[in-house]
């Protein structure tokens, strides 16, 4: 007659509970590098029903502006890096939403020079909407938080695992 060896049993179990905590750690940094590597976008026209979004839509592919469009909440975004191209490149092509300092000029042609000379100034700005900024920001908070999980939850579990006799 045999018997079941419950040494054994418990040793597969803690075997495939090993394996879940290591593949939901890997997850979760996926998870968190995936998050802190995506792109950064931001308005570029408020209300697409009052506008012609397929001519919109042409002249940011033929300037090769990345966009991406909400139609739920009738939003289009461009990468913010590419955010004075793509209005100048609408500007050029008669469409202009956000005019920039209204009371200098009266028409179309001036602010689509204005916007041309703004596009041209390397203006010095704070560190803080410099464009790799933010997402420098991401990836050390993320890694911040990989940190953290991995000390204070993975470690433990881990060690609870392997060496179930040890005192804590």
């Amino acid at each position: 007659m045999e018997h079941s060896n419950p040494t054994h049993t418990f040793t597969i179990s803690r075997q495939y509970l090993l394996l879940a905590v290591l593949a939901v750690s890997i997850f979760i940094c996926i998870f968190i590098v995936s998050w802190a590597r995506t792109p950064e976008y931001r308005p570029l026209v408020q209300d697409m029903r009052v506008v012609d979004a397929v001519k919109i839509v042409d002249i940011l592919e033929m300037n090769d502006i990345s966009y991406r469009a909400e139609l739920s909440q009738h939003i289009l975004y461009v990468l913010k890096r590419d955010a004075d191209q793509a209005r100048l490149a609408l500007a050029r092509a008669g469409f202009v939403f956000e005019y920039p300092e209204k009371d200098r000029f009266t028409g179309l042609p001036e602010a689509c020079t204005l916007l041309e000379e703004q596009a041209g100034e390397k203006k010095v700005k704070p560190l803080w909407e410099q464009p790799w900024f933010m997402q420098s920001q991401r990836l050390l908070m993320g890694a911040l938080v990989m940190i953290v999980f991995v000390l204070a939850v993975i470690r433990p579990a881990l060690s609870a695992l392997i060496y179930p006799q040890a005192k804590k």
